[in-house]
């Protein structure tokens, strides 16, 4: 039996889609393949965040369902939870599969294996994501993922112990740790207790191995002066680069969204952040066409994340999501606009990439190689800040020093 599969998405999404993997793969009858024209089952892991998002997913699964009808089309994930109609619509013969039952598709497409809660990663990669924690119970006014991952859970520690040991034995040397709320992460400990995220940064940075860990997107008002010194005390095994969702930085519209901080309590975090780890690098999520946002909020927002210091942005577009508050909102701002912003936001993460590149000029840097390869051009790496290197040849597994030696716009180079 040959199982494709395709996920979009966040890191939770890629990771379980990893453990389903490992799980279907398990079966002796089943192989992968890369080509979904010639598979027996196709498995997409759908993502909703965006409605874009939404179009890539049913984009695929339309073509999926017009060019292999004899494949068994599997679809799951948060558009599955979302919009079931949606689907039915695009492929009438798929079998949808909601989140909390992704881990039963093995069962579900016929074949024997056994349930596991982790990933043992893949052979020859450097890198591996750990799923720690789901769900959110936010109430930020365009988002719709409470929707479709509203309970929170965690992974036990001594399981997060576990499989994280294990990733780091068949040779993964840095591990990220991701979540849908990662810093709502309260994994009960061996005696009941719940153990939040400092304390399993604490115990993680115990186990043996010569490895490290990162931790994935942080909101800001979960970056508590307990995980800053627990990474500030782990002697740089916690990777000093951090992803703090900011959104805007005019506080009117950050009122609107309903996000639980001001642009002032995002700046003093970044201070706190930088009195125990001065090298650490910060990049942000910022949003632009927010219902109502004026061209004074929107330079407003500009000009405090250029104050900010960050290393990059990822720029989104607001997208209007049914069901949420903000979708309801009469000021919804031209797409013409909204395009226009965009473009500014990401001529200013170029520029911030850039000077990131040419700062590390000279400087020596401890790298994992990437998945990427370009043939004859080199072998990119990642940084313990998350400064992308590209080296001459492929360093191999673990973790390497190497020197950067010249940057060409937001690209650095190194040996």
């Amino acid at each position: 039996m040959k199982i494709y599969f395709q996920t979009f998405g966040c890191r939770v999404n890629q990771y379980e889609t990893q453990a389903l993997r490992e799980r279907v793969l398990a079966d002796p009858s089943a192989e992968a393949s890369s080509d979904w024209e010639s598979a027996d089952v196709c498995v997409v892991n759908s993502c909703t965040v965006t409605a874009e998002a939404d179009k890539d997913a049913l984009r695929l699964i339309r073509r999926i369902s017009r060019r292999n009808p004899r494949a068994r089309l599997v679809v799951t994930g948060c558009l599955a939870d979302r919009d079931r109609k949606a689907l039915s619509e695009a492929a009438p013969g798929a079998l949808v599969v909601g989140n909390a039952d992704k881990g039963r598709i093995a069962e579900f497409i016929g074949l024997s294996v056994q349930p596991s809660s982790h990933v043992r990663g893949l052979a020859g990669r450097s890198r591996a994501l750990v799923k720690v924690q789901d769900g959110c119970d936010g109430a930020c006014s365009y988002c719709v993922v409470p929707r479709v991952r509203r309970e929170n859970s965690s992974k036990p520690l001594a399981e997060l112990a576990a499989e994280v040991s294990g990733l780091v034995r068949t040779g993964h040397a840095e591990v990220v740790l991701c979540g849908i709320r990662l810093g709502r992460y309260a994994g009960e400990d061996v005696s009941g207790e719940s153990a939040d995220l400092a304390r399993a940064l604490q115990e993680l940075c115990r186990l043996p191995g010569d490895f490290r860990l990162r931790l994935s997107s942080l909101e800001v008002a979960e970056l508590s002066d307990r995980l800053l010194d627990a990474a500030a005390a782990s002697g740089g095994r916690v990777c000093p680069s951090f992803h703090l969702p900011l959104q805007s930085g005019s506080d009117a519209v950050l009122k609107r969204m309903n996000r639980p901080y001001d642009s002032t309590f995002y700046a003093r975090r970044l201070e706190a952040l930088r009195g125990r780890l001065p090298r650490a690098a910060v990049f942000t999520d910022i949003m632009t066409g927010f219902p109502g946002e004026t061209e004074a909020e929107f330079r407003e927002s500009l000009e405090f994340v250029k104050a900010q210091g960050l290393r990059g942005l990822h720029v989104f577009r607001y997208s209007r999501r049914p069901g949420t508050p903000a979708a309801s909102l009469t000021e919804q701002v031209p797409p013409e606009v909204i395009l226009d912003r965009a473009r500014e936001l990401r001529g200013l993460d170029l520029e911030l990439r850039t000077a990131f590149a040419a700062s590390a000029v000279g400087q020596m840097r401890r790298v994992a190689a990437t998945e990427g390869v370009d043939e004859g051009a080199g072998r990119d790496a990642l940084a313990e800040d998350f400064l992308t290197v590209r080296l001459g040849a492929d360093p191999g597994p673990g973790l390497h020093e190497v020197r950067v030696t010249s940057s060409d716009g937001p690209r650095a180079f190194g040996v």
